[in-house]
C-alpha cells in the first residue's frame, strides 16, 4: 500500500510539472498578431503647441516588424486673425493619418526600442473660413515600449512631423511641421 501511494503521488507530481512546463513554453513562443494603440500627442503647430488624440491599428508581421494604419486629430484650437469679419477667433480643424511601419529592437523581455515612420496625408480647415487643404505628411518617431503583460503596454515617443504642400489661409509647410511627443496605450491580441 505504501509503494502504491508513492507511485500515485509521483505520477501526479510529474504530470503537473509536465503540464506547467508545456503551457509555459507555448505561451512564450506565441506571437500576438494584431495591435491597437490609443495615443495622446503634443506637437508643434504654427509656432505653438497643439494637443492631438489618435489611434494606430495593424498587424505584427514578425517579432520585429509591424505594419498598420494610424490617424490623429487635433483637439480643437482657436486660432485666426483679422481676415474674419467678426469678433473673436476661428476654430482650426487639423487631422492626419496614413500607413505606419514599425521596427522593434528588444532591450529586454518587456522593453523595446522602436523606430517607426508614418507616411500619409493631412487636412486643414477653419470652421468659418471657406475652403480646406490636403497635403503630404511624413512623421518618423523613436519610441520606448514597456509591455506589462503579453497583451498590454505603454509607449513614450518623440519625433518630427514633416508637412509638404500646405496652401491654406496664412499657413505654410512650416506651420504644420515640427517636433512631437506621444504617450500610447498598447493592446495586442
Amino acid at each position: 500500500m505504501k509503494k502504491f501511494l508513492i507511485i500515485v503521488s509521483l505520477f501526479f507530481t510529474a504530470f503537473q510539472l509536465i503540464a506547467q512546463n508545456d503551457s509555459y513554453s507555448e505561451e512564450k513562443n506565441e506571437i500576438k498578431r494584431f495591435y491597437v494603440s490609443l495615443t495622446s500627442k503634443a506637437a508643434a503647430l504654427n509656432g505653438s503647441w497643439g494637443l492631438f488624440g489618435g489611434m494606430k491599428a495593424g498587424i505584427n508581421i514578425s517579432e520585429q516588424l509591424s505594419l498598420g494604419l494610424a490617424g490623429y486629430g487635433m483637439i480643437p484650437n482657436r486660432l485666426g486673425g483679422s481676415y474674419i469679419n467678426r469678433s473673436g477667433r476661428d476654430t482650426l480643424h487639423f487631422g492626419y493619418g496614413g500607413v505606419d511601419a514599425e521596427f522593434d529592437l528588444s532591450l529586454s523581455d518587456k522593453t523595446k526600442l522602436t523606430g517607426s515612420i508614418l507616411l500619409g496625408a493631412g487636412r486643414v480647415d477653419y470652421e468659418n473660413l471657406s475652403g480646406s487643404d490636403y497635403f503630404f505628411i511624413m512623421e518618423p518617431l523613436v519610441s520606448i515600449k514597456y509591455m506589462f503583460t503579453r497583451w498590454f503596454g505603454l509607449a513614450y515617443s518623440g519625433g518630427y512631423r514633416f508637412a509638404a504642400g500646405v496652401k491654406y489661409a496664412d499657413f505654410s509647410d512650416a506651420s504644420f511641421s515640427g517636433w512631437s511627443t506621444d504617450l500610447s496605450i498598447i493592446f495586442k491580441f
